[in-house]
């Protein structure tokens, strides 16, 4: 999950738990630590997603035997305390002019060896070497692969819900005409019906007719569909933070 999409609905210590699974995933695979800047990873620990791209560095911090810290951009640092896993955490916020890698590496064994995200801008982790020499970094998904892929049970009933909101709007397209309307009416149409059973985010709606068929990522058009034409529909969004994904 990413951008400004709802987190899912959980408590502070429901993100609690997870940053010291987290930590301890990390200790278990001989790292100092871990380094979350904002993306998924983000928001399944903390809650948080900044409402916009910006330059400015927001980092998680997660070190065994340590209180988490989420390293924040002053202005932003409202927003952050508003996620629901802020009471787990401690924010430390800093204001332009200052250094916030200083501020970051002062939270951070200077010989060691962090998991980083993915998708951490090169900028922000070239400052922090340049902070920290002796330190290293591995990507997330090298480090610890399964960190995020292994559910607890309330996710699972969370993608097991999207999933069915997504089966509900297919049964309901089913009842609307295809022949004779364009591509873009049936998909504005399953764009609302996703909307209806509960998704908060449609992520896409590939309604391809025809020889359009044939290509498995159609960008929806003005093509009328024609009665009796074969139709590929490729649909899915976020319901409380968590995807769906359908074709029929």
């Amino acid at each position: 999950m990413t951008g400004s999409a709802p987190a899912a609905p959980f408590t502070a210590d429901d993100y609690r738990a997870r940053m010291e699974r987290a930590a301890r995933a990390a200790a278990d695979a001989g790292l100092a630590g871990l380094l979350v800047a904002p993306g998924p990873d983000l928001v399944w620990l903390t809650g948080y997603a900044p409402t916009a791209a910006t330059e400015r560095l927001t980092l998680l911090v997660l070190a065994p035997g340590r209180d988490p810290v989420l390293v924040v951009p002053t202005l932003e640092a409202p927003d952050a305390e508003k996620a629901a896993g802020a009471p787990a955490l401690t924010l430390r916020d800093w204001t332009d002019g200052k250094d916030p890698y200083a501020a970051t590496a002062a939270l951070l064994d200077g010989a060691g060896r962090f998991g980083i995200s993915d998708n951490a801008w090169a900028m922000h982790l070239l400052a922090l070497q340049r902070a920290l020499p002796g330190t290293s970094y591995a990507s997330l998904t090298e480090a610890l692969p399964m960190l995020r892929a292994v559910k607890d049970a309330a996710e699972l009933e969370l993608l097991t819900a999207a999933g069915a909101a997504a089966d509900a709007a297919f049964e309901e397209i089913r009842k609307v005409r295809f022949g004779g309307r364009r591509e873009s009416d049936v998909a504005a149409d399953l764009a609302d019906l996703l909307r209806r059973f509960g998704h908060s985010q449609v992520d896409f709606t590939i309604v391809a007719s025809g020889p359009n068929g044939a290509n498995p990522h159609h960008e929806v058009g003005d093509r009328v569909i024609g009665d009796g034409d074969m139709v590929v529909l490729d649909f899915g969004g976020l319901k409380d933070g968590y995807g769906s994904d359908t074709s029929r």
